[in-house]
């Protein structure tokens, strides 16, 4: 039986003097050789730090919708629940100040569809609502701050390190031991995609900061690209780690 480890990592966000703490937790599932990975962040106290923790909510719907588009419902189930059981109590209190109606429930009753009914036609509005709650709350963080590239490409790099951390719990003496970490770092890269491209659109000034960073990007795409990955990873965590590093070089001033 292994000990339990913490392991404290830091997300440092674009004008916040504070850092926002990463807590991976590593403990041994019952009667598995194999070592549990679970992330926690720090409440969002402030914009960035509220639009990172909405990516990564985006990101985990994102692979979960993959996942029941591949009729993997099984695989899927996770990535509906963790949003509301690992993320949302973060910015619970964001939204309640700044008077956004909750919307831990309508996450709760996305899950307990695709528990049920998982390629039901209810299913899928349940989740094309939820994403739509979703880019509703994104508003409410400052449009300087959401249309800012320099912001917004900062987030995005905090994102990469979030999915490396993630990839890296999905590994276990080099082999994919842990997929649903593996879908959780594809999720991540899916969602900070998203959002370049969303930024490349309406800034085509800046293409080639962009483009830089889109360039680094598909270097970690490329490790995750499998939906359905075979036992032995494309690269290991050091590389995924080196390709976040890269991305937050671009993302420097």
């Amino acid at each position: 039986m292994r000990q339990f480890l913490s392991i404290l990592a830091f997300c440092t966000f674009a004008g916040n003097a504070s850092a926002a703490p990463l807590v991976v937790a590593m403990a041994p599932p019952a009667n598995s050789g194999l070592v549990k990975v679970d992330f926690k962040f720090g409440s969002a106290s402030d914009d960035t730090a509220f639009l990172f923790r909405m990516g990564m909510l985006e990101g985990h719907l994102m692979v979960g919708h993959e996942l029941l588009q591949a009729h993997q419902p099984a695989l899927a189930l996770p990535h509906f629940g963790h949003p509301v059981r690992e993320l949302y109590d973060d910015f619970a209190d964001y939204l309640e100040d700044k008077h956004f109606p909750a919307f831990d429930g309508q996450l709760a009753d996305l899950e307990t569809a695709v528990k049920a009914a998982p390629e039901a036609p209810d299913t899928k509005a349940k989740f094309q609502a939820v994403i739509t709650t979703i880019h509703q709350a994104r508003l409410l963080a400052p449009a300087n701050i959401r249309d800012s590239v320099p912001e917004m490409i900062k987030i995005c790099s905090q994102t990469v390190d979030a999915a490396s951390y993630e990839f890296g719990g999905a590994l276990e003496k080099g082999r994919i031991a842990a997929v649903v970490e593996f879908h959780d770092s594809r999720g991540y890269l899916e969602y900070v995609a998203q959002e370049i491209e969303a930024l490349r659109a309406a800034h085509p000034d800046a293409a080639a900061v962009l483009d830089r960073f889109r360039a680094v990007l598909a270097k970690a795409q490329w490790i995750v690209d499998p939906l359905l990955p075979g036992p032995l990873p494309r690269a290991s965590a050091g590389t995924y780690r080196a390709i976040a590093a890269e991305a937050a070089d671009v993302a420097k001033p």
